[in-house]
């Protein structure tokens, strides 16, 4: 899945989805799943990018003190600034569901949900130039990692990468990141939390590093789906949730219409 981009507004159909509201009681679980991978993490990233793979188990605590699993996020990226996220979601009386992101060097953005074999692709009208160095503006740079608003906590490693433990702005009082210089500032680790009136830190969720490799990602990870369905993201969101068990709904139809609309905006009919 990947702070949104701002440039480019079919983006949010990558990093937004997750948000949807399926019905009134699951809107907190749905806005805790799209923001806490999406809030603080830059990338690609302004340097030269290094070949990785990793894995975050994203435990949301707003519900149960002893935690529920929201979603599993694989990430990898290739030496020449290609991106790829494989995002398996949680969420209670339905099965997961699994959806791949890939962003291409020239800027190009394909969803894929393999499980019916469709994708959605946006070529983006203003082609990117170099976008695995280039970013928002104000995004976190090497060596320090932090960004205007935020407090160097401390170091640590994480599987053999030195990272930064930052105490961050845009996630309450008590949120804390662990980002490695090494690869750009890229985000290995979140927690948001919440200061509470003595002092402590109030977890509400949190992502863990489970695993992560050097080197060039699985190809199989980059499969850009030839053989499948090349449909608008409505249709892409309709499948998807079939195939995951979720009753369409006029909330999602709605959802449906603003994914097309944005990425009528942002992408090249080409």
């Amino acid at each position: 899945m990947n702070r949104p981009d701002r440039q480019n507004p079919w983006v949010c159909i990558t990093l937004c989805r997750l948000a949807l509201i399926i019905g009134a009681g699951v809107v907190a679980w749905f806005v805790l799943l799209a923001a806490a991978p999406a809030r603080s993490d830059w990338w690609p990233y302004r340097t030269a990018p290094a070949p990785f793979s990793l894995k975050i188990q994203v435990t949301d605590y707003t519900r149960d003190p002893a935690g529920n699993l929201a979603h599993v996020m694989t990430q990898a990226q290739r030496s020449d600034g290609a991106t790829v996220t494989v995002d398996t979601v949680y969420r209670p009386h339905v099965r997961p569901r699994t959806f791949r992101a890939i962003r291409l060097p020239d800027g190009t953005r394909v969803r894929l949900v393999d499980a019916v074999s469709a994708k959605s692709t946006c070529r983006p009208k203003q082609r990117e130039v170099a976008p695995a160095r280039e970013t928002s503006s104000g995004a976190p740079n090497p060596p320090n990692c932090l960004s205007p608003l935020d407090r160097l906590l401390g170091q640590t490693v994480l599987f053999g990468q030195q990272v930064d433990v930052v105490k961050t702005w845009d996630r309450g009082s008590g949120g804390q990141e662990w980002l490695a210089p090494a690869l750009g500032c890229k985000e290995l680790q979140w927690q948001n939390a919440t200061l509470q009136p003595d002092g402590s830190r109030r977890i509400e969720s949190e992502g863990k590093l489970v695993s992560f490799t050097l080197g060039e990602p699985d190809e199989r990870f980059f499969d850009p789906g030839a053989s499948y369905a090349a449909i608008k993201p409505s249709e892409l969101l309709r499948r998807e949730m079939k195939a995951a068990g979720v009753p369409w709904s006029p909330r999602l139809a709605e959802e449906g219409v603003k994914e097309d609309q944005g990425y009528a905006a942002g992408c090249s009919a080409r």
